[in-house]
């Protein structure tokens, strides 16, 4: 779908409202890009997020995050910039390994610059009270959540992880107060994530949320926020430097949690014996 055409030819038959959101998309559509739908109703002078909502269905599209997707297609300057938005098709072998490492290292020292030292200690804490530890998260980000339940586990934490909505379900069903959710996702859209962790909200339980959008659906009902700052919100929506920061962000929090826990040395020293015991 030709997104920016099909919100011409559909122009006229667009409420006050719509035409005041399709008028910001046509006239800075890569800034839209960056916007979350409360950022885009807001720059429309539009009442509330539901007339953003009713938008993108009147031209055909079910989400906002498909209509962004769609956009980014459209906006992309050559077909590379789909899979990476620094390469260029005439880049040789040495220069895109140059750009996707220099990108990557950029990304962590971008987060570093910005992340909020408060929310990093908060979270610790939450860490290091909470009995069980459940990691969540989907596609790129379950590879993610699967990597911090096997570091936090070698410290001696309760931990457990799914990538299936229905476990996941099923622990929160049990899940107490006592309990903490860690919730990865790169765009903090994905609706599975969002409902979930709503769900232990509402259940008082604590949630953790790593993304890369500080104004997304899973960072507005989150106890913590750790924000990932990656360019990846612009053209591409799904996660590859950003998953590394992620990464180092939870590695931050394990050195943190470690120095505090008068337990976690003799439980990490335990753990690598035992995986010693498995090795030639």
């Amino acid at each position: 779908m030709d997104v920016l055409q099909n919100i011409r030819e559909n122009y006229r038959d667009l409420t006050q409202a719509e035409r005041q959101i399709a008028d910001v998309i046509l006239q800075n559509p890569r800034a839209v890009l960056e916007c979350s739908i409360s950022e885009l109703s807001q720059l429309a002078g539009v009442k509330s997020e539901a007339s953003v909502v009713k938008f993108y269905r009147k031209i055909g599209l079910t989400s906002f995050q498909q209509f962004k997707v769609l956009l980014a297609q459209e906006l992309s300057k050559a077909p590379l910039e789909i899979v990476y938005e620094d390469i260029s098709e005439g880049d040789d072998s040495k220069t895109i390994t140059q750009k996707i490492f220099k990108a990557t290292v950029r990304a962590i020292l971008d987060t570093l610059d910005t992340v909020d030292i408060k929310s990093l200690e908060k979270a610790t804490e939450l860490f290091l009270s909470a009995k069980r530890l459940l990691f969540f998260g989907f596609a790129a980000s379950a590879a993610v959540a699967f990597d911090a339940f096997h570091k936090f586990t070698r410290l001696g934490k309760h931990c457990l992880f799914s990538n299936d909505e229905h476990i996941m379900a099923t622990i929160l069903a049990t899940a107490t107060k006592e309990d903490l959710v860690v919730a990865i996702s790169h765009t903090g859209e994905t609706k599975s994530i969002v409902a979930l962790a709503k769900k232990a909200i509402e259940v008082n339980v604590p949630v953790v949320a790593i993304t890369g959008n500080p104004k997304s659906s899973l960072a507005k009902i989150s106890s913590v926020v750790l924000v990932t700052n990656t360019k990846e919100t612009r053209i591409r929506t799904d996660a590859m430097t950003s998953r590394i920061v992620q990464l180092v962000i939870l590695d931050t929090i394990y050195t943190l949690l470690a120095t505090k826990d008068p337990n976690a040395i003799e439980n990490l020293k335990k753990s690598r014996l035992a995986i010693s015991e498995l090795k030639y």
